[in-house]
């Protein structure tokens, strides 16, 4: 008889070995395991706010389960959650968007659907990096061969011409573009994210706008592509950030109405639906966005900007300054450490996680990405325990050389 030591299991699928994950929540699993161990743990490895979410989407929510709505929803979401957010951005495009194009969905599924969708495997994807961990996981699965473009910390981490004829020039079937950007804080051009559209239409590529970030951009006017009327794109958002709900697993995404048809089958085939108390939620959220979004922006601006200059006038770590969101990608350079054993030591030695830069692409291996969201009085700390944990290591790595 065999027990459960001996006992092995029959070979995975091609897909099934390909599956990587995000790095970040690994690295939260041993954070936690520290914690565990009575140790008090620094997270700055997730963008998991800690902001108090609108008292409009808590007190839906619970009138809905009270209400007992907690049957199946229409595989595109709720009718009324879908004409809310189609004219929310008729009037941020200044076109007409109706229903129809709407699908709600999992911001991070989306991500897979699109290139479900839109490749097949073998295909290849242009990705501007740095570039969340989520578009390298999701080609990974499906065996799509993704290739960075990589972006220029001189200039911010900014989009440029070069880099949309470099992706072009990879024949791309896909391309994957985040303005306001996780993990830099770039929020990109309206001129150069309209040539990216134009250019995707003339050379026949498959575009994703992911925009989850936008409504949190303090420090450059942010320009949605929703504004484009492009058949070949598609443009995602999340409540996650915005609303500081990551746990709903809310997003959206706006798309031709033949794609959203698509997406919708395409949720339907792989969780049915998303539930309607949480979707009603985010309804009633909508009608206090940009007042909430505001408050947000502030807190944002503050305390990432405040965690920006820190890192800056440390005197052995760099970062660009971030316009959007609560992230810094941080340069390790000087410490002579790649990103995998800077984290692992500062976790180990100073308890504070941190997200390795290469989950962003191999061409990020000298950084590190660190979430400012937290309690204030948390994130402040542990920035001060990296800068801590990168002066020990430039003096070790200064007396090696």
């Amino acid at each position: 008889m065999t027990t459960p030591q001996t006992i092995s299991t029959l070979p995975f699928s091609q897909r099934g070995e390909r599956l990587i994950g995000q790095e970040m929540f690994k690295v939260m699993d041993r954070a936690q395991a520290l914690e565990r161990q009575g140790h008090r743990v620094c997270h700055l490895e997730l963008g998991n706010p800690r902001i108090a979410p609108p008292q409009e989407i808590i007190e839906a929510t619970v009138a809905a389960i009270e209400a007992k709505q907690l049957g199946y929803a229409p595989m595109a979401g709720l009718l009324e959650l879908r004409t809310a957010l189609a004219d929310r951005y008729t009037r941020i495009a200044n076109r007409t968007i109706d229903e129809h194009q709407v699908v709600i969905s999992p911001a991070n599924l989306i991500i897979s659907q699109f290139l479900d969708l839109t490749c097949n495997s073998g295909d290849r994807i242009a990705l501007f990096t740095p570039a969340f961990p989520s578009y390298w996981a999701a080609a990974a699965h499906i065996g799509l061969e993704a290739i960075p473009v990589s972006l220029s910390q001189d200039n911010g981490f900014h989009l440029a011409e070069s880099h949309i004829e470099a992706a072009l020039a990879l024949h791309p079937r896909a391309i994957i573009v985040n303005s306001a950007n996780n993990p830099t804080g770039a929020v990109y051009t309206q001129p150069m994210l309209e040539r990216l559209v134009r250019r995707c239409e003339e050379e026949q590529v498959w575009l994703l706008s992911d925009e989850t970030y936008g409504d949190l951009s303090f420090g450059w006017p942010f320009f949605s592509l929703a504004s484009c009327a492009s058949p070949q794109l598609v443009v995602m958002s999340s409540f996650s950030k915005v609303f500081s709900i990551p746990g709903y697993r809310i997003g959206y995404a706006i798309a031709h109405p033949s794609v959203a048809d698509k997406l919708a089958l395409s949720t339907s085939t792989l969780i049915s639906c998303l539930p309607a108390f949480t979707q009603l939620g985010c309804l009633a959220g909508l009608s206090v966005l940009d007042r909430y979004a505001t408050h947000v922006r502030a807190h944002c601006n503050r305390v990432t900007s405040t965690c920006a200059s820190m890192i800056n006038r440390s005197g052995v770590l760099r970062c660009a300054s971030p316009e959007s969101g609560f992230y810094l990608f941080v340069d390790l350079q000087q410490t002579g450490l790649t990103d995998t054993s800077f984290s692992t030591r500062l976790l180990e030695e100073l308890h504070t996680a941190v997200t390795p830069g290469s989950s962003f692409g191999s061409d990020c291996a000298s950084f590190i990405r660190i979430a400012t969201c937290g309690q204030e009085a948390d994130v402040l700390e542990g920035v001060q325990r990296v800068i801590q944990c990168a002066r020990q290591r430039r003096g070790t790595h200064a007396k090696a050389a």
